[in-house]
Protein backbone atom coordinates (compact mmCIF):
# COMPACT_ATOMS: atom_id res chain seq x y z
CA UNK A 1 0.00 0.00 0.00
CA UNK A 2 2.83 2.42 0.89
CA UNK A 3 4.54 1.69 -2.42
CA UNK A 4 1.28 2.42 -4.24
CA UNK A 5 0.92 5.77 -2.42
CA UNK A 6 4.48 6.70 -3.30
CA UNK A 7 3.79 5.79 -6.93
CA UNK A 8 0.71 8.05 -6.95
CA UNK A 9 2.74 10.93 -5.48
CA UNK A 10 5.35 10.52 -8.19
CA UNK A 11 2.67 10.58 -10.90
CA UNK A 12 1.11 13.74 -9.44
CA UNK A 13 4.52 15.42 -9.24
CA UNK A 14 5.36 14.55 -12.85
CA UNK A 15 2.03 15.93 -14.03
CA UNK A 16 2.58 19.17 -12.14
CA UNK A 17 6.08 19.40 -13.52
CA UNK A 18 4.85 18.88 -17.08
CA UNK A 19 2.31 21.69 -16.65
CA UNK A 20 4.47 24.22 -14.83
CA UNK A 21 7.97 23.66 -16.22
CA UNK A 22 7.40 25.17 -19.69
CA UNK A 23 5.93 28.31 -18.09
CA UNK A 24 8.77 28.48 -15.54
CA UNK A 25 11.47 28.08 -18.18
CA UNK A 26 9.96 30.83 -20.27
CA UNK A 27 9.60 33.20 -17.35
CA UNK A 28 13.24 32.73 -16.33
CA UNK A 29 14.63 33.04 -19.84
CA UNK A 30 15.85 36.11 -21.67
CA UNK A 31 12.83 35.86 -23.95
CA UNK A 32 10.61 36.90 -21.05
CA UNK A 33 12.45 40.15 -20.51
CA UNK A 34 11.29 41.72 -23.75
CA UNK A 35 7.90 40.06 -23.82
CA UNK A 36 4.61 41.76 -23.07
CA UNK A 37 3.43 39.99 -19.93
CA UNK A 38 0.43 42.21 -19.20
CA UNK A 39 -1.87 39.33 -20.10
CA UNK A 40 -0.73 37.55 -16.94
CA UNK A 41 -1.59 40.53 -14.76
CA UNK A 42 -5.02 40.74 -16.43
CA UNK A 43 -5.77 37.14 -15.40
CA UNK A 44 -5.03 36.93 -11.67
CA UNK A 45 -6.64 33.51 -11.40
CA UNK A 46 -4.21 32.10 -14.00
CA UNK A 47 -1.29 33.83 -12.35
CA UNK A 48 -2.28 32.34 -9.02
CA UNK A 49 -2.47 28.81 -10.40
CA UNK A 50 0.89 29.09 -12.16
CA UNK A 51 2.62 30.64 -9.17
CA UNK A 52 1.25 27.89 -6.95
CA UNK A 53 2.55 25.17 -9.24
CA UNK A 54 5.98 26.77 -9.61
CA UNK A 55 6.20 27.35 -5.86
CA UNK A 56 5.27 23.70 -5.29
CA UNK A 57 8.19 22.55 -7.42
CA UNK A 58 10.78 25.15 -6.37
CA UNK A 59 10.30 24.62 -2.66
CA UNK A 60 10.60 20.86 -3.04
CA UNK A 61 7.51 19.85 -1.15
CA UNK A 62 8.50 21.82 1.95
CA UNK A 63 5.46 22.01 4.19
CA UNK A 64 4.29 25.08 6.04
CA UNK A 65 4.89 25.50 9.72
CA UNK A 66 1.68 24.91 11.59
CA UNK A 67 0.51 28.32 12.76
CA UNK A 68 -2.30 26.81 14.78
CA UNK A 69 -0.03 25.21 17.38
CA UNK A 70 -1.30 25.37 20.93
CA UNK A 71 -0.29 28.58 22.71
CA UNK A 72 1.99 27.83 25.66
CA UNK A 73 2.46 31.03 27.60
CA UNK A 74 4.32 32.35 30.59
CA UNK A 75 5.36 35.75 31.87
CA UNK A 76 8.60 37.25 30.56
CA UNK A 77 10.51 40.37 31.49
CA UNK A 78 12.99 42.26 29.34
CA UNK A 79 15.77 42.12 31.92
CA UNK A 80 15.81 38.33 32.13
CA UNK A 81 18.60 37.63 29.65
CA UNK A 82 18.45 33.95 28.80
CA UNK A 83 21.84 32.23 29.03
CA UNK A 84 22.71 29.01 27.21
CA UNK A 85 26.20 27.59 26.95
CA UNK A 86 27.86 28.81 23.75
CA UNK A 87 30.19 26.96 21.40
CA UNK A 88 32.28 29.50 19.47
CA UNK A 89 34.13 28.38 16.36
CA UNK A 90 34.72 31.82 14.83
CA UNK A 91 34.24 35.47 15.68
CA UNK A 92 30.71 36.58 14.94
CA UNK A 93 29.92 39.69 12.91
CA UNK A 94 27.21 42.21 13.72
CA UNK A 95 25.77 44.28 10.89
CA UNK A 96 23.54 47.19 11.87
CA UNK A 97 21.05 48.63 9.40
CA UNK A 98 20.92 52.40 9.75
CA UNK A 99 18.22 54.91 8.77
CA UNK A 100 18.36 58.70 8.64
CA UNK A 101 14.76 59.33 9.64
CA UNK A 102 14.15 60.12 13.28
CA UNK A 103 11.61 57.94 15.04
CA UNK A 104 10.86 59.23 18.56
CA UNK A 105 13.11 57.30 20.92
CA UNK A 106 14.52 55.13 18.12
CA UNK A 107 17.40 57.14 16.66
CA UNK A 108 19.91 55.10 14.62
CA UNK A 109 22.76 57.57 15.18
CA UNK A 110 22.37 57.52 18.97
CA UNK A 111 22.36 53.71 18.89
CA UNK A 112 25.49 53.63 16.73
CA UNK A 113 27.35 56.00 19.05
CA UNK A 114 26.29 54.12 22.18
CA UNK A 115 26.86 50.55 20.95
CA UNK A 116 29.63 50.86 18.37
CA UNK A 117 31.86 48.42 20.24
CA UNK A 118 29.49 45.59 19.28
CA UNK A 119 29.10 46.59 15.61
CA UNK A 120 31.38 45.40 12.79
CA UNK A 121 29.49 46.73 9.77
CA UNK A 122 26.85 49.38 9.24
CA UNK A 123 24.48 49.54 6.25
CA UNK A 124 22.95 53.03 5.97
CA UNK A 125 19.76 53.31 3.92
CA UNK A 126 20.98 56.14 1.69
CA UNK A 127 20.36 55.19 -1.95
CA UNK A 128 17.82 53.76 -4.42
CA UNK A 129 18.65 52.38 -7.88
CA UNK A 130 16.26 53.81 -10.46
CA UNK A 131 14.83 51.96 -13.51
CA UNK A 132 17.19 53.92 -15.79
CA UNK A 133 20.26 52.82 -13.82
CA UNK A 134 20.79 56.12 -12.02
CA UNK A 135 21.15 56.26 -8.23
CA UNK A 136 18.79 58.48 -6.26
CA UNK A 137 19.64 59.78 -2.80
CA UNK A 138 17.14 58.78 -0.11
CA UNK A 139 16.22 60.19 3.29
CA UNK A 140 18.87 62.90 3.26
CA UNK A 141 21.54 60.69 1.76
CA UNK A 142 25.16 60.54 2.84
CA UNK A 143 25.86 61.75 6.37
CA UNK A 144 29.42 62.81 7.01
CA UNK A 145 29.13 62.35 10.78
CA UNK A 146 28.03 58.72 10.39
CA UNK A 147 30.78 58.02 7.86
CA UNK A 148 33.45 59.65 10.04
CA UNK A 149 32.27 58.03 13.28
CA UNK A 150 32.25 54.54 11.76
CA UNK A 151 35.61 54.84 9.99
CA UNK A 152 37.35 56.08 13.13
CA UNK A 153 36.22 52.92 14.90
CA UNK A 154 37.03 50.47 12.08
CA UNK A 155 33.36 49.80 11.33
CA UNK A 156 32.86 48.88 7.67
CA UNK A 157 30.35 51.05 5.79
CA UNK A 158 28.18 49.14 3.31
CA UNK A 159 25.52 51.54 2.06
CA UNK A 160 22.16 49.89 1.49
CA UNK A 161 20.96 50.30 -2.09
CA UNK A 162 17.36 49.30 -2.65
CA UNK A 163 15.40 49.08 -5.88
CA UNK A 164 12.77 51.38 -7.31
CA UNK A 165 9.70 49.21 -7.76
CA UNK A 166 8.37 51.24 -10.67
CA UNK A 167 10.12 48.94 -13.14
CA UNK A 168 12.74 46.18 -13.32
CA UNK A 169 14.55 47.47 -16.42
CA UNK A 170 17.75 48.08 -14.43
CA UNK A 171 17.91 44.28 -14.21
CA UNK A 172 16.32 43.06 -17.41
CA UNK A 173 17.83 45.49 -19.95
CA UNK A 174 21.53 44.56 -20.48
CA UNK A 175 22.57 48.12 -21.32
CA UNK A 176 20.82 49.65 -18.31
CA UNK A 177 22.11 46.82 -16.12
CA UNK A 178 25.70 47.65 -17.13
CA UNK A 179 25.05 51.35 -16.41
CA UNK A 180 23.64 50.45 -12.99
CA UNK A 181 26.73 48.44 -12.12
CA UNK A 182 29.00 51.26 -13.26
CA UNK A 183 27.14 53.83 -11.15
CA UNK A 184 27.27 51.66 -8.03
CA UNK A 185 30.99 51.01 -8.42
CA UNK A 186 31.55 54.73 -9.03
CA UNK A 187 29.64 55.54 -5.82
CA UNK A 188 31.71 53.05 -3.81
CA UNK A 189 34.94 54.53 -5.14
CA UNK A 190 33.81 58.14 -4.63
CA UNK A 191 33.29 57.66 -0.89
CA UNK A 192 35.71 54.74 -0.46
CA UNK A 193 33.00 52.55 1.05
CA UNK A 194 33.94 49.01 2.11
CA UNK A 195 31.32 47.70 -0.32
CA UNK A 196 27.53 47.69 -0.64
CA UNK A 197 24.43 45.94 0.59
CA UNK A 198 22.02 45.26 -2.27
CA UNK A 199 18.50 45.07 -0.86
CA UNK A 200 16.23 44.47 -3.87
CA UNK A 201 12.74 43.42 -2.81
CA UNK A 202 9.36 42.67 -4.42
CA UNK A 203 11.09 41.37 -7.55
CA UNK A 204 8.82 39.27 -9.81
CA UNK A 205 9.96 35.62 -9.96
CA UNK A 206 10.56 35.95 -13.71
CA UNK A 207 13.44 38.39 -13.02
CA UNK A 208 15.39 35.55 -11.40
CA UNK A 209 18.02 35.25 -14.16
CA UNK A 210 18.25 39.01 -14.61
CA UNK A 211 18.83 39.59 -10.89
CA UNK A 212 21.54 36.92 -10.86
CA UNK A 213 23.18 38.49 -13.93
CA UNK A 214 23.15 41.88 -12.18
CA UNK A 215 24.77 40.49 -9.02
CA UNK A 216 27.34 38.61 -11.13
CA UNK A 217 28.38 41.77 -12.99
CA UNK A 218 28.47 43.85 -9.83
CA UNK A 219 30.44 41.18 -7.98
CA UNK A 220 33.02 41.02 -10.77
CA UNK A 221 33.57 44.78 -10.75
CA UNK A 222 33.64 45.21 -6.97
CA UNK A 223 36.09 42.37 -6.49
CA UNK A 224 38.44 44.01 -8.98
CA UNK A 225 38.79 46.91 -6.52
CA UNK A 226 38.75 44.70 -3.41
CA UNK A 227 35.29 45.77 -2.20
CA UNK A 228 32.60 43.65 -0.55
CA UNK A 229 29.29 42.71 -2.10
CA UNK A 230 26.53 41.77 0.32
CA UNK A 231 22.89 41.11 -0.47
CA UNK A 232 19.69 40.95 1.55
CA UNK A 233 17.19 38.29 0.48
CA UNK A 234 13.89 36.88 1.64
CA UNK A 235 13.81 33.42 3.23
CA UNK A 236 12.44 30.55 1.15
CA UNK A 237 10.43 28.39 3.54
CA UNK A 238 6.79 29.37 4.07
CA UNK A 239 7.27 32.63 2.15
CA UNK A 240 5.16 33.49 -0.93
CA UNK A 241 6.86 32.85 -4.25
CA UNK A 242 6.12 36.42 -5.30
CA UNK A 243 8.49 37.58 -2.56
CA UNK A 244 11.31 35.03 -2.75
CA UNK A 245 11.16 33.55 -6.26
CA UNK A 246 13.73 35.93 -7.80
CA UNK A 247 16.55 34.78 -5.50
CA UNK A 248 18.49 31.84 -6.95
CA UNK A 249 20.40 30.79 -3.84
CA UNK A 250 22.61 28.29 -5.68
CA UNK A 251 23.67 30.76 -8.36
CA UNK A 252 24.16 33.65 -5.93
CA UNK A 253 26.27 31.80 -3.37
CA UNK A 254 29.67 32.07 -5.14
CA UNK A 255 29.02 35.69 -6.17
CA UNK A 256 28.60 37.35 -2.78
CA UNK A 257 30.70 37.87 0.34
CA UNK A 258 27.72 37.91 2.71
CA UNK A 259 24.02 37.14 2.38
CA UNK A 260 21.54 38.54 4.89
CA UNK A 261 18.58 36.18 5.28
CA UNK A 262 15.77 38.53 6.34
CA UNK A 263 14.19 36.11 8.80
CA UNK A 264 11.43 38.38 10.04
CA UNK A 265 7.92 39.52 9.12
CA UNK A 266 6.50 36.01 9.19
CA UNK A 267 3.46 38.03 10.23
CA UNK A 268 3.20 41.58 8.93
CA UNK A 269 1.06 44.68 9.16
CA UNK A 270 -1.68 43.74 6.69
CA UNK A 271 -1.91 40.08 7.67
CA UNK A 272 -3.25 38.31 10.74
CA UNK A 273 -1.60 38.92 14.10
CA UNK A 274 1.21 36.58 15.07
CA UNK A 275 4.93 36.24 15.81
CA UNK A 276 7.37 38.31 13.74
CA UNK A 277 10.04 35.61 13.71
CA UNK A 278 8.92 32.31 15.29
CA UNK A 279 11.99 30.29 16.17
CA UNK A 280 10.99 27.11 14.29
CA UNK A 281 10.43 29.07 11.08
CA UNK A 282 13.75 30.84 11.48
CA UNK A 283 15.62 27.57 11.98
CA UNK A 284 13.97 25.91 8.98
CA UNK A 285 15.08 28.81 6.80
CA UNK A 286 18.62 28.65 8.15
CA UNK A 287 18.81 24.96 7.29
CA UNK A 288 17.48 25.64 3.81
CA UNK A 289 20.00 28.44 3.20
CA UNK A 290 22.84 26.18 4.35
CA UNK A 291 22.09 23.84 1.47
CA UNK A 292 23.36 26.56 -0.87
CA UNK A 293 25.45 29.10 1.05
CA UNK A 294 28.47 28.26 3.21
CA UNK A 295 27.83 29.08 6.86
CA UNK A 296 30.57 31.71 6.97
CA UNK A 297 28.69 33.79 4.39
CA UNK A 298 25.30 33.76 6.10
CA UNK A 299 24.18 36.73 8.18
CA UNK A 300 20.92 36.02 10.00
CA UNK A 301 18.61 39.01 9.80
CA UNK A 302 17.07 39.70 13.21
CA UNK A 303 14.33 42.15 14.13
CA UNK A 304 13.99 44.54 17.05
CA UNK A 305 10.46 45.69 16.38
CA UNK A 306 6.90 44.41 16.43
CA UNK A 307 3.33 45.15 15.37
CA UNK A 308 0.29 46.34 17.28
CA UNK A 309 -2.75 44.76 15.59
CA UNK A 310 -6.28 46.13 15.86
CA UNK A 311 -9.17 45.91 13.38
CA UNK A 312 -7.12 43.77 11.00
CA UNK A 313 -4.12 46.09 10.69
CA UNK A 314 -0.79 46.08 12.52
CA UNK A 315 0.98 49.34 13.36
CA UNK A 316 4.73 48.84 13.54
CA UNK A 317 6.55 49.83 16.70
CA UNK A 318 10.08 49.55 18.05
CA UNK A 319 10.85 46.93 20.68
CA UNK A 320 11.41 49.64 23.26
CA UNK A 321 8.07 51.20 22.31
CA UNK A 322 6.33 47.84 22.82
CA UNK A 323 7.73 47.64 26.34
CA UNK A 324 6.64 51.20 27.07
CA UNK A 325 3.17 50.50 25.67
CA UNK A 326 2.75 47.45 27.90
CA UNK A 327 3.74 49.51 30.95
CA UNK A 328 1.46 52.38 29.96
CA UNK A 329 -1.60 50.18 29.42
CA UNK A 330 -0.89 47.86 32.34
CA UNK A 331 -0.75 44.87 29.97
CA UNK A 332 0.83 41.66 31.12
CA UNK A 333 3.59 40.47 28.78
CA UNK A 334 3.45 36.75 28.01
CA UNK A 335 5.97 34.37 26.53
CA UNK A 336 5.06 31.90 23.80
CA UNK A 337 6.96 28.69 24.54
CA UNK A 338 6.72 27.36 20.97
CA UNK A 339 7.50 30.53 19.04
CA UNK A 340 9.97 31.79 21.69
CA UNK A 341 8.72 35.35 21.47
CA UNK A 342 6.78 37.79 23.70
CA UNK A 343 3.29 39.14 23.15
CA UNK A 344 0.51 40.92 25.03
CA UNK A 345 -3.04 42.24 24.73
CA UNK A 346 -4.66 45.49 25.76
CA UNK A 347 -7.90 47.38 25.18
CA UNK A 348 -8.22 50.96 23.93
CA UNK A 349 -11.40 52.84 22.97
CA UNK A 350 -13.32 49.58 23.05
CA UNK A 351 -10.91 47.87 20.65
CA UNK A 352 -8.81 44.85 21.50
CA UNK A 353 -5.15 45.16 20.53
CA UNK A 354 -2.75 42.25 20.05
CA UNK A 355 0.98 42.99 20.12
CA UNK A 356 3.75 40.63 19.05
CA UNK A 357 7.33 41.87 19.14
CA UNK A 358 10.98 40.87 19.39
CA UNK A 359 13.11 41.63 22.44
CA UNK A 360 16.38 40.57 24.07
CA UNK A 361 14.93 37.22 25.14
CA UNK A 362 13.64 36.23 21.71
CA UNK A 363 16.95 37.47 20.27
CA UNK A 364 18.81 35.07 22.57
CA UNK A 365 17.22 32.07 20.85
CA UNK A 366 18.15 33.41 17.41
CA UNK A 367 21.75 33.91 18.49
CA UNK A 368 21.82 30.35 19.78
CA UNK A 369 20.92 29.25 16.25
CA UNK A 370 23.74 31.39 14.84
CA UNK A 371 26.14 29.61 17.18
CA UNK A 372 24.59 26.19 16.62
CA UNK A 373 25.03 26.39 12.84
CA UNK A 374 28.20 28.51 13.08
CA UNK A 375 26.79 31.27 10.88
CA UNK A 376 28.83 34.39 10.20
CA UNK A 377 26.70 36.65 12.38
CA UNK A 378 23.57 38.79 12.49
CA UNK A 379 22.09 41.79 10.69
CA UNK A 380 19.88 44.00 12.90
CA UNK A 381 16.88 45.78 11.42
CA UNK A 382 17.30 48.41 12.62
CA UNK A 383 19.64 50.43 14.86
CA UNK A 384 17.71 52.47 17.43
CA UNK A 385 14.68 50.23 17.97
CA UNK A 386 16.30 48.18 20.71
CA UNK A 387 16.68 48.39 24.49
CA UNK A 388 20.02 48.19 26.28
CA UNK A 389 19.35 44.52 27.11
CA UNK A 390 19.43 43.76 23.39
CA UNK A 391 23.16 44.56 23.32
CA UNK A 392 23.79 42.73 26.59
CA UNK A 393 22.40 39.60 24.95
CA UNK A 394 24.67 40.05 21.92
CA UNK A 395 27.65 40.40 24.22
CA UNK A 396 26.57 37.37 26.23
CA UNK A 397 26.15 35.15 23.16
CA UNK A 398 28.97 36.41 20.97
CA UNK A 399 31.52 37.65 23.53
CA UNK A 400 31.76 40.89 21.55
CA UNK A 401 33.39 42.82 24.40
CA UNK A 402 36.46 40.60 24.01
Amino acid sequence: MNQFNRFKKHIVFLLLLAIALPFFLFMTSSAAYGANLDWIEDKPWLKGILLFLVSFIINRFVGNINSDEQVNSSKVYEGEVITIENNFESEKEVLGFYVNWLTPGANSYDSLKTNYQYIDMVAPFWYTLQPDGEIRTRYGGFQYEVDSFARNRNIKILPLINNSQESNTMLTDPEIRARSVYNIVDLVQKYDFAGVNIDFEMLPPWTRNAYTAFIRQLSTELRKINKMITISVFPKIDVPLELQGAYDYAALAPLVDRVVIMAYDKHWSTGPAGPIAPIGWVEENIKYALEYFPADKIILGVANYGYDWANGYGQDLASKEAMELANKTGAEIYWHDIYQTPYFYYWEDGKKHEVWFENSNSLAFKLDLVNKYNLRGIGIWRLGNETADFWKTINNKFNKSD
